[in-house]
This record gives structure tokens, C-alpha cells and sequence, in this order.
């Protein structure tokens, strides 16, 4: 009633980490206040594939964190590897399936570790990011 939408997200470690325990918590809730916030680095590093994953819950997506990582371990590594097309996931894939599931919400770079670095480090990064994001957006019709 409030205009208000509550996602959950997939967190490694947590309770709800994966596609599987994403889909069985948004099958438990039938509000439509209620949605996913996708973020493909924890999916990947719960050994999934994010463009995959993405494609099975797109239809509940009400807001995307997004970020890269190289590598599968607990964290996405270092904020530099964070910025979108410096790591391993398959970032433009994920991407195309936004486009062509028409997903018109908002998509977040969100990028942990960087307290220490300064304005003109997390700035690159964001454009960095923002650069790659629009060019394969913008690629697919998206933009």
C-alpha cells in the first residue's frame, strides 16, 4: 500500500545463497511487495552461472546489485576487480538476459573493500563499470 518493494538476496553463506533457496523463498511469499534483488557475483560464487540463474527468477527481479569477481572464493576480491568486465562472470551474457527479459528496474554497481581508496580510485571504477554496462546495454537495444 505503501509503494514499498522487499527483495531478498542471494548472499553466500546465508540462508538464502543460491537460485534454488531464492526460488523457495519467493515461491513461500505471493505478495507482490515482495521481490528479488539479483547481484551475479554471489551466484556465481555459489557455482552457478548468474545469466542462468537470472533467466529463472527474472519474471520476480525488482532490483540488480551488480559487480564481478575473478575467481569462485568467499569474497569478490579487490575493488578494482570488481569493476564490471575486470573479473570472470560472464557480465554481457547477464546483460543480453536483462534485455531480452525487458527488465527495466534499477541496476546498482555495488562495489565492497574500498573505505581506504580515495575519489579518483572508487570514481574510475564506477565509470569503468557504468562504460561497460552501457556499451553492451546499448548494444542490445536496451539503451
Amino acid at each position: 500500500q505503501s509503494g514499498v518493494t522487499l527483495c531478498v538476496k542471494a548472499h553466500v553463506g546465508q540462508s538464502t545463497f543460491d537460485t534454488k533457496t531464492t526460488l523457495a523463498a519467493a515461491g513461500q511469499i505471493h505478495s507482490p511487495a515482495f521481490g528479488i534483488d539479483m547481484d551475479p557475483s554471489h551466484i556465481y560464487r555459489a557455482g552457478e552461472d548468474p545469466d542462468s540463474a537470472l533467466q529463472q527468477v527474472l519474471d520476480r527481479v525488482r532490483h540488480i546489485h551488480i559487480r564481478d569477481c575473478k575467481g569462485r572464493q568467499s569474497g569478490p576480491g579487490i575493488p578494482r576487480d570488481q569493476a564490471c568486465g575486470r573479473g570472470d562472470i560472464d557480465l554481457a551474457a547477464y546483460c543480453r538476459v536483462m534485455a531480452e527479459g525487458s527488465y527495466d528496474g534499477p541496476v546498482c554497481l555495488e562495489v565492497i573493500g574500498a573505505k581506504g581508496h580515495d575519489l579518483s580510485q572508487v570514481s574510475v571504477i564506477a565509470a569503468e563499470s557504468y562504460g561497460y554496462l552501457n556499451a553492451h546495454l546499448r548494444a542490445l537495444g536496451a539503451r
